[in-house]
């Protein structure tokens, strides 16, 4: 009986210990992956648009702060997903920020690997503890990212995901 107790309770050290030092090293502000820097990425809303070779390799909340003019938040997006390795960001709904920053940033939720966007997208489940915290949804499309005017009045939490795509990538 002794002989068995012992290799469970090594099994059971070993995962709380590596479940403990992954939750403690996680930075949410570093995508799990990140490619080589592309030259730029070019931002969608529609996933139909999104090609059939592309691969997801982050799933984001970016938030934007207030009074940030259009096209300086379409050239922080496109950059932001350009320095991290994406061909693509595919961005999904808006709602109101807790958060008040001075800049775009954002927080990285996954995923563990990167997959195939047509194979295995589920849709926007992820980060939803702090999606959640955020207030009203905003409404948010093409029109918001361009002129030099504020695109919004509050700070706001935009779902993305970056897509690694060779056929966008190399301008096909």
């Amino acid at each position: 009986m002794i002989r068995l107790r012992l290799p469970l309770l090594r099994f059971a050290v070993l995962l709380c210990f590596l479940g403990l030092t992954s939750c403690a090293s996680r930075n949410p502000n570093v995508p799990t992956h990140v490619l080589p820097a592309t030259d730029s990425a070019r931002i969608t809303f529609e996933q139909q648009q999104v090609p059939d070779d592309c691969t997801v390799f982050a799933h984001l909340l970016i938030t934007v702060p207030p009074a940030l003019a259009a096209d300086q938040m379409r050239q922080s997006i496109r950059q932001l997903g350009a320095d991290h390795g994406a061909d693509l960001v595919l961005l999904g709904l808006s709602r109101q920020s807790t958060l008040s920053p001075e800049t775009v940033t954002f927080r990285a939720y996954g995923p563990q690997t990167p997959y195939s966007f047509a194979e295995r997208w589920a849709g926007w489940k992820f980060g939803f503890t702090d999606w959640n915290k955020g207030g009203p949804l905003v409404d948010f499309g093409l029109n918001h990212l361009s002129g030099d005017e504020a695109a919004f009045t509050t700070p706001v939490d935009i779902q993305a995901v970056l897509l690694s795509c060779p056929a966008v990538g190399t301008g096909s």
